[in-house]
């Protein structure tokens, strides 16, 4: 125990709160007083600087508690996860009576089956704690109090856990008087590499159902057990390069009964040490649910898989002819359909060789499936996990064409999908669309589609027809062909418009695609707004949605009250500004109108903006001016038939504005001075 003044945390290093990654071998307890984490570790769990007032440290009191001499650290860089497991100490005279100890506390219901580990995930250089407990090691338990992993060199680790913090209170010895504060007290324990037993173990398990796990000399069938792992231990595993074969070591606490001089300590005896036997186990010995056979098999491969209540935790796939096998352990995928029936067998790469594949898990927001895909391998002959079809949700696959199709849902607005098919061995993706309803009154639709090696991309709009019925015409005028009729609640993709028409492209319930213009009347609800401005030729009403969102300004000619246009480019204009602002925004001499905007991201800096729709008297149509709706604060001069628009730029919290003026040349402006 050790108590710190503040100086402490002047002049200690600084820590990282992500972990390094410490290299995988095997690690000794180290009790030095000199183990500390950097001073930003401990400060963080500090509620105020103001209210520190001391702080101890201890060792970590379970590691000293249960003899937790030793560690195992594995490494995946591949998978993207590190593992420590603890061993514990039963053979040494302490190590006896602490565990006598523990057996005899009532917390521990089997203290016989106390596994020490905890699995992390990887990001870049650091090790993350993961977020919860079923990441640890399969089958193991873990140490109290939500220990955590920190490192402050590559060859030594510490653990610790969040402090105790207690109130108290200390008299000054020379004022008399007492200071108040927190006192706070870490338990944390530090972990020193052995260096001659380093070995770059891979993974880390534990038997926590077998009595003996056989470990034999050699991979193969004339191999010849020369040991085995008991139940409880920790199996270390230093290779997975075989379909059906571990290389494992098995590290064993042992009584040392050598004698030892310290310095510091003196003639030490009844000490440990480490015997390490290597060897080879089988996957399938590591599986305690039995193996159920499947129904579905190719000519030279049948299947086989284990589960446990809810879950398929493994596969074998035995060779016919050789009786050769192949084990994929740690599965964890859903187990729904019946025990016979969870493989299914198919060419998913479309290479004339049968795969496999099986559900993995029923997903979320809705049909959101997944499936693990195992692809054979013609030159290893064995079957490979296929991450990227795996990741794939609702996939269907067609042989005849080639082709992969994967649906999703991100909730009832959005939903999309994408097509694959396998280039040279490598999926990939030739076409995709996606739907959002989320976005204002229209549905937004956008595709794309590979063509020739380029990405060809798409964004179109879609509605439900909202009238009784709506007839689909050949040529957008009612005097055309008419292909079919709409009802209420038909969904039509838009693909182009005129003044009073949409093209649009219907799938009907047979799935027949037509595509043909019917009548923008037929998309809008009946709620309008009729403004109080207009030109001398036409009135004005905006069209609003249940939400009193803008759909369409209605355009009608007051001669004869036909309806001459509607303009549905209304993204970003203001609901809750009902005014329409008349002008002649190109100094043609005919009335052009705007809109005010949506305040956007910028409006605090003082830039407005508006949408102008400028009429074309050739045409005799209105439309967007898009130069003019992407400029902030525009003043228009009639007499030089011009237009300044003012932008305000925040930069190093400084704010600038700058000027940009343009001018109408040949019925275009031109930028004359920026």
């Amino acid at each position: 125990m050790r108590y710190f003044i503040f100086s402490f945390f002047i002049s200690t290093t600084s820590f990282s709160l992500h972990a390094q990654i410490p290299q995988a071998g095997i690690y000794q307890f180290n009790n030095q007083q000199n183990n500390y984490f950097g001073a930003n570790h401990y400060a963080r769990f500090f509620n105020s600087i103001d209210d520190f007032l001391s702080m101890k440290i201890t060792t970590y009191k379970e590691v000293n508690d249960y003899g937790l001499n030793y560690a195992i650290v594995a490494v995946n860089q591949e998978q993207k996860q590190m593992k420590v497991a603890f061993l514990r100490d039963t053979v040494s005279t302490k190590g006896k009576k602490q565990w006598i100890a523990i057996s005899r506390n009532s917390t521990v219901d089997r203290p016989e089956e106390s596994y020490f580990s905890q699995e992390f995930s990887i990001q870049k250089d650091s090790v993350i704690k993961p977020c919860s407990n079923s990441s640890s090691l399969s089958g193991t338990g873990n140490l109290t109090g939500n220990w955590s992993f920190g490192s402050n060199n590559y060859n030594y680790f510490g653990i610790y856990k969040n402090p105790l913090i207690k109130n108290q209170s200390i008299k000054d010895t020379v004022s008399g008087k007492y200071q108040n504060g927190k006192n706070y007290q870490f338990e944390q324990a530090f972990f020193v590499e052995q260096g001659k037993r380093s070995k770059a173990y891979i993974d880390l398990r534990t038997n926590i159902n077998r009595d003996k796990i056989l470990i034999y000399d050699k991979p193969g069938t004339h191999s010849l057990v020369k040991d085995y792992f008991r139940k409880g231990e920790t199996i270390a595993i230093t290779a997975d390069d075989s379909a059906q074969w571990y290389e494992v070591d098995r590290i064993q606490v042992c009584k040392d009964t050598g004698k030892y001089y310290s310095m510091d300590s003196g003639m030490q005896e009844g000490t440990t040490l480490l015997q390490t036997i290597s060897g080879w186990i089988k996957k399938e010995d590591l599986v305690c649910s039995p193996w159920v056979r499947q129904q579905q098999q190719t000519n030279k491969f049948r299947f086989e898989i284990s589960a446990a209540k809810e879950f398929v935790n493994a596969v074998k796939i035995i060779n016919k002819k050789t009786g050769s096998k192949q084990v994929f352990l740690d599965i964890w995928a859903e187990f729904k359909s019946r025990p016979t029936q969870v493989i299914q067998i198919g060419d998913y790469n479309f290479d004339g060789y049968p795969d496999f594949m099986f559900l993995m898990q029923s997903g979320g927001a809705g049909p959101n499936y997944t499936n693990n895909f195992y692809l054979y391998n013609p030159q290893k002959g064995n079957f490979e996990y296929h991450d990227e079809l795996s990741q794939l949700s609702q996939v269907e696959i067609d042989v005849k064409s080639r082709t992969i199709s994967s649906n999703w849902r991100d909730g009832a607005a959005h939903h999309g999908g994408q097509r694959y098919t396998f280039i040279n061995h490598q999926l990939t993706k030739t076409s995709y669309w996606d739907q959002y309803a989320g976005a204002g009154f229209f549905v937004q639709e956008n595709s794309g589609e590979l063509v020739n090696g380029k990405w060809i991309d798409r964004q179109y709009r879609g509605a439900e027809v909202l009238t009784p019925t709506g007839t689909v015409y050949q040529y957008p005028h009612k005097k055309g062909v008419l292909l079919t009729v709409l009802k209420k609640g038909d969904y039509a993709v838009i693909k182009d418009e005129n003044a009073q028409f949409f093209q649009v492209e219907v799938t009907t319930v047979s799935n027949h695609l037509i595509k043909g213009w019917i009548e923008k009347e037929n998309f809008f609800p009946k709620t309008s707004l009729l403004y109080t401005t207009n030109t001398p030729l036409y009135n004005f009403e905006l069209i609003k949605d249940q939400q009193s969102s803008p759909v369409a300004v209605k355009i009608i000619t007051r001669a004869d009250g036909r309806t001459l246009q509607y303009i549905t480019e209304l993204n970003e204009i203001d609901s809750t500004n009902t005014t329409l602002y008349i002008g002649d925004y190109n100094f043609d001499g005919y009335p052009d109108f705007s809109l005010k905007t949506s305040s956007k991201d910028d409006v605090e800096l003082g830039n407005f903006y508006d949408k102008y729709y400028l009429y074309d008297h050739t045409a005799g149509l209105f439309s967007l001016d898009t130069l003019l709706s992407k400029s902030p604060n525009v003043a228009f001069d009639q007499k030089s038939k011009s237009y300044s628009s003012t932008e305000f730029v925040r930069k190093d919290n400084v704010i600038t504005k700058k000027i940009k003026k343009h001018k109408l040349v040949n019925e275009k402006y031109i930028l004359i001075k920026e």
